[in-house]
């Protein structure tokens, strides 16, 4: 004869073992404790979130590196030069910017007084940089161009 306190313990024994086996017969992803079901979908997220990134940062540099630069350069003596009554030929008739090309208009001042170009003053050693948005013809008083006009056209 078994006492009621022995067999209450195989039973409990038991019980535990049923258990055990059931919880063997589940879909290995359904015995994993909740926090490791999820952990391959956030290293997922992560990925795809890096990918993005990545693939973002690539394109805009992409399109940064597309922009093309129209460099001008006042070259030392260009004032005296004028004074002189010489010509001085830095800037062609018409700058043409394309809005295609992202052209961007720069004018390096390396002379040793101001040049006026529009409203701007560059002063010596200045360098002007000027983005064009919108299409336009911009006449611009040009203290280094022939007959102190300049004509930028953007297309």
């Amino acid at each position: 004869m078994t006492t009621p306190c022995t067999s209450e313990a195989m039973r409990e024994e038991i019980g535990h073992q049923q258990a055990f086996f059931k919880q063997m017969l589940l879909p290995f992803s359904q015995r994993l404790p909740i926090v490791s079901r999820f952990t391959p979908r956030i290293v997922v997220l992560f990925v795809a979130i890096a990918m993005i990134a990545i693939g973002g940062s690539l394109l805009w540099q992409a399109m940064t590196n597309r922009q093309r630069q129209l460099v001008f350069e006042v070259p030392p003596g260009t004032a005296a030069r004028l004074a002189a009554g010489e010509e001085v030929n830095i800037f062609p008739s018409t700058i043409i910017i394309d809005l295609h090309q992202y052209d961007t208009l720069v004018i390096q001042n390396n002379d040793s007084t101001e040049v006026t170009i529009g409203p701007f003053r560059i002063v010596p050693g200045q360098r002007f940089v000027q983005r064009y948005w919108s299409r336009g013809v911009y006449e611009l008083i040009c203290s280094v161009h022939q007959g102190e006009q300049l004509r930028i056209e953007v297309r």
